[in-house]
């Protein structure tokens, strides 16, 4: 049974390990990311952040990364290497902005096609909007710009929805 629970200081070192244990994983968006410690952890949950921790049989096996300012929720990041795992974090991270009244929620993502980028498709009610693009030439067209960096945006109840439905059915 998966368990979802606030991160302490106590478990910050745990935090850091999760997250440079998913930097080896090329499938992943956090391939890219840098390597951190637990001091960096601990200096995320000084400045606001959320932290939450997926726990099976009391055992860390992933992490959600949240915060914002009231009514604003923004999903930073979720390390999981099971789906399960994956979708309950999300759920958390609903029930948090929810909690702060928030109607939508948000994050960045890379284009890449990656680990997580297929789940947020699976749910089939997240909206992608090109922010960032990568530079084009002065002659060239700016229709032919190529998105690098893309805004993902759902309505936190429908998101909450369609996290359940993918929990219910899954085996």
């Amino acid at each position: 049974m998966i368990t979802i629970v606030p991160c302490t200081n106590s478990d910050c070192a745990a935090v850091a390990g999760l997250w440079n244990a998913k930097r080896l994983d090329w499938a992943s968006c956090w391939h890219e990311a840098d390597a951190v410690d637990e001091a960096y952890v601990k200096g995320l949950l000084a400045g606001g952040f959320e932290i939450a921790i997926a726990e099976i049989a009391d055992s860390p096996v992933g992490f959600g990364l949240w915060g914002g300012p009231a009514g604003t929720a923004r999903l930073v990041a979720v390390a999981a290497d099971d789906d399960e795992v994956y979708y309950q974090l999300l759920g958390a991270f609903c029930d948090w902005g929810l909690m702060l009244g928030a109607e939508s929620g948000y994050a960045e993502i890379g284009t890449a096609a990656t680990t997580e980028r297929g789940r947020m498709d699976v749910l089939g009610v997240i909206e992608y909007v090109a922010v960032g693009f990568e530079p084009i030439l002065p002659d060239q067209d700016p229709a032919e710009r190529v998105p690098k960096l893309l805004r993902v945006e759902c309505n936190l109840e429908v998101l909450k929805n369609a996290v359940s439905e993918i929990l219910e059915t899954a085996p």
